[in-house]
């Protein structure tokens, strides 16, 4: 597998050379909202610079501030398998 992991990030243009040279196919992305991407921007980042089988959100979830779920990003990403990591639970890929 290749993983592209956003860190603190919104979209940003860099992702689009980051998507077509390495070409992952699990992204994490910052979906939090607020101070990160929010739920509906890490969709469209998706979508337009990556072509990832598996999306994991995370920076949500936290505080009431952020976002509670990532319905809005499995919405966003039909035919993409959005993980939603519980805590203390190992994901398998």
């Amino acid at each position: 597998h290749t993983i592209y992991v956003s860190g603190d990030t919104d979209i940003m243009a860099d992702m689009e050379w980051m998507g077509d040279y390495h070409k992952p196919d699990i992204g994490i992305l910052s979906a939090g909202g607020h101070f990160t991407m929010d739920m509906a921007r890490a969709a469209y980042a998706a979508k337009r610079y990556f072509n990832f089988q598996t999306v994991i959100p995370c920076h949500y979830l936290t505080f009431p501030l952020l976002a509670q779920d990532a319905s809005v990003l499995a919405a966003g990403l039909p035919g993409v398998a959005v993980i939603e990591p519980q805590v203390l639970e190992p994901i398998r890929l």
